[in-house]
């Protein structure tokens, strides 16, 4: 078993929460722009040049945001928001290897050329680079929201719109349809990663953590009028 420190109480601010995604921000972004292997475009299948391109579905692909942040924030517990934590940057470490050393391009200019969809691709060329496609964290990251969401409510409606964002990665043209696959595979391992974790409130994290009334360092200690008898 794999005992993992409880590194965060669930927050109340959901503000303060986005706050702890930007090391996993960073990471995609550096591997994204900076990869050291030469992007490199893999073979069109024959599901891929069947697949439409459908550029009116680029809101739901970007939904995938909102949803990471709402599955967190719904949290039921200090235990489900640090799993989620955990899984989500392992999930990040398999993958960056790939990204860095043999990053694989999607030709998003043979169908983001036209000037109606210049701004599309302006945008994913500074947000998301063509480099991440193998394997799609899409893929991976949406299929673990699925299992944090299947226990709350509203499975159906959560579930279906995280198939539907896996489903717009290939209709607007942002992964090849094996990138799906080695997605699932990330999310197996991860699932098999969640199995063999156990979160551990150690005592050095439960007082750096826990705000206890009795311990307030930065009282002012309390002022005690004299003894009118001078004891």
């Amino acid at each position: 078993m794999i005992r993992l420190p409880l590194l965060f109480r669930r927050p109340r601010n959901p503000l303060w929460y986005l706050m702890l995604w930007v090391p996993y921000i960073a990471l995609y972004q550096l591997s994204n722009h900076f990869p050291l292997g030469e992007p490199r475009q893999l073979p069109m299948t024959a599901i891929d040049r069947a697949i439409p391109f459908v550029p009116a579905l680029l809101p739901l692909y970007l939904a995938y945001l909102p949803l990471y942040w709402w599955t967190g924030i719904r949290s039921e517990d200090d235990e489900r928001a640090n799993r989620l934590l955990y899984a989500s940057y392992f999930q990040m470490l398999v993958c960056l290897p790939l990204f860095v050393l043999l990053p694989v391009h999607m030709p998003r200019e043979l169908f983001y050329g036209s000037a109606a969809l210049g701004w599309a691709d302006a945008f994913w060329h500074w947000f998301d680079g063509p480099g991440n496609c193998l394997p799609s964290l899409h893929a991976a990251n949406c299929l673990l929201l699925m299992q944090f969401n299947r226990t709350r409510p509203a499975p159906v409606l959560h579930g279906a719109l995280a198939v539907g964002i896996i489903a717009s990665t290939l209709l607007v043209k942002q992964h090849y349809a094996v990138d799906l696959l080695a997605g699932a595979l990330v999310y197996a391992a991860t699932a098999l990663f969640l199995q063999r974790s156990e979160i551990i409130e150690f005592p050095a994290v439960r007082e750096t953590l826990t705000f206890s009334p009795e311990k307030r360092p930065f009282d002012v200690p309390e002022l005690r009028p004299p003894c009118p008898h001078g004891d």
